[in-house]
């Protein structure tokens, strides 16, 4: 019984020992300092389609056991915008030992405009017609490209098949956060089928303030249901844009037949 107690108390011992020179030999390779990330500035300015290595202007990293780590500096991610055009953009760096660190700094695209909308179809209808939008508006943005499946329209006071000028709401959202928003006039109007038909390059343009429009110059063609085709001279244009003041506004195209019967379309333009 005596031996059994002497044999376990020395495997204790030599446990306990061997217990304590591993600890400390490991205690003694363990790396437990924290690679640093330096950045230069506090935002930098770059394109939209600026590269990973422009990302990383300006950013070094160092460790005092495996020295200098910028070439394993990565970027862990880029925020929504946090202001317009402005987004957070995370480095990251992993030592040898899998310690990481991290560090922040704002970006600034400078070549960034919010989402832009087209519409390639009249939002002027007959009371006859049946009413589809769906198809007829599309937005594009810089960031994303294609962004239509994101639109939503909504109208609190358009009523179908009833005459009158309506107010559709247009909204998308991109990949950043930035929403654009449009408001357009949606007419409805008591307008015979075989009326004849202005057919426009788009029904919607952007200009700068202060620019002038040729409107005439985005008719494609006038084609009449009782004859060929008409001449762009026939089509009568009015509008009360002010291309001096930002805003949406409407410019309408009207044209007769040889029976007297009107057609009608509009053209939105986007000042600003």
């Amino acid at each position: 019984m005596k031996i059994l107690r002497w044999f376990i108390m020395i495997s204790f011992v030599i446990t306990t020992a061997l217990f304590v020179i591993f600890f400390i030999g490991e205690k003694r390779t363990t790396d437990n300092t924290i690679p640093v990330i330096k950045v230069e500035g506090d935002l930098i300015e770059v394109s939209i389609n600026a590269t990973n290595e422009e990302l990383l202007k300006g950013v070094t990293a160092y460790d005092e056991k495996d020295k200098d780590l910028t070439d394993r500096v990565i970027i862990e991610s880029v925020s929504k915008f946090i202001d317009e055009g402005v987004c957070k953009v995370v480095y990251a760096v992993c030592d040898n030992d899998k310690n990481v660190a991290n560090a922040t700094r704002k970006i600034k695209y400078v070549d960034y405009e919010s989402p832009k909308y087209s519409v390639n179809k009249s939002l002027c209808f007959s009371i006859y017609d049946k009413v589809n939008i769906s198809q007829a508006i599309h937005a594009v943005d810089c960031i994303d490209g294609d962004i239509t499946r994101s639109i939503i329209v909504t109208s609190e006071d358009f009523t179908g098949s009833v005459v009158g000028v309506y107010s559709i709401d247009v909204s998308v959202t991109n990949s950043k956060g930035d929403i654009s928003n449009i408001k357009l006039p949606l007419v409805v109007e008591d307008r015979s089928l075989s009326a004849p038909e202005i057919e426009l390059s788009q029904y919607l343009v952007y200009t700068k303030i202060g620019e002038e429009i040729d409107f005439k110059s985005f008719i494609s063609s006038v084609e009449s249901k009782t004859q060929q085709e008409l001449p762009v001279e026939s089509v009568r244009v009015e509008s009360d844009i002010n291309i001096n003041e930002a805003g949406t506004y409407a410019v309408h195209y009207y044209v007769l037949d040889s029976k007297g019967v009107q057609g009608h379309t509009i053209l939105n333009v986007i000042v600003g």
